[in-house]
């Protein structure tokens, strides 16, 4: 699916990650933001997290995709994504602090989709393969107990944007509250 329309899509985000998103040069027929929260990716003990790592693993992640929503949204944005890693379908061990903060952001996406519904916005989130965000999963033990159904886990221009341009297009007007899975078959949701 090619980029439809003439309205930039709007990334937030400063990872390796959302600069891959950025320089894709994404187009909607509608506005539209994406972010992408800066993951802690450290494996580490919860119970080891400093005040600092805190403030990286939860603070700082959700902060940022509070305000950016509420700024598109204020902006007259009708397509909001979050992009999270699936680590927070799974949990890992020592990666407590990503896993909640990704499960949490997929909350708040589906409150802001019932929130804002009514106005004509959509939100939606994009769970990826852990590594795409720099999480080495496989250093902490399986997140899953079977292998990814395929081959390979995506890339971020083949399997990511196109996604990202469907959920951004007044064509998915109807999908909203919705976690779409993009890492595989690593972690299988209904």
């Amino acid at each position: 699916m090619q980029s439809v329309g003439t309205t930039r899509v709007t990334i937030d985000g400063n990872s390796a990650l959302a600069a891959q998103l950025r320089a894709a040069d994404m187009y909607s027929d509608c506005p539209a933001t994406v972010v992408v929260p800066t993951f802690f990716a450290g494996a580490i003990a919860f119970v080891d997290l400093t005040d600092a790592d805190f403030d990286a693993a939860w603070e700082q992640p959700m902060r940022q995709t509070i305000v950016a929503f509420q700024t598109a949204h204020r902006s007259g944005h009708t397509r909001l994504i979050a992009v999270v890693p699936t680590i927070g379908m799974s949990g890992a061990p020592q990666l407590a602090h990503a896993a909640a903060t990704a499960e949490a952001i997929r909350v708040m996406v589906k409150s802001a989709a019932r929130q804002w519904g009514a106005d004509g916005v959509t939100v939606n989130c994009i769970a990826i393969a852990p590594e795409l965000f720099g999480i080495d999963a496989d250093a902490v033990g399986a997140v899953s107990i079977a292998p990814p159904a395929l081959a390979s886990r995506g890339s971020v221009l083949d399997d990511i944007v196109p996604l990202i341009r469907l959920t951004t297009s007044t064509d998915a007007h109807h999908i909203t509250g919705a976690t779409l899975t993009a890492d595989g078959g690593i972690w299988m949701t209904s």
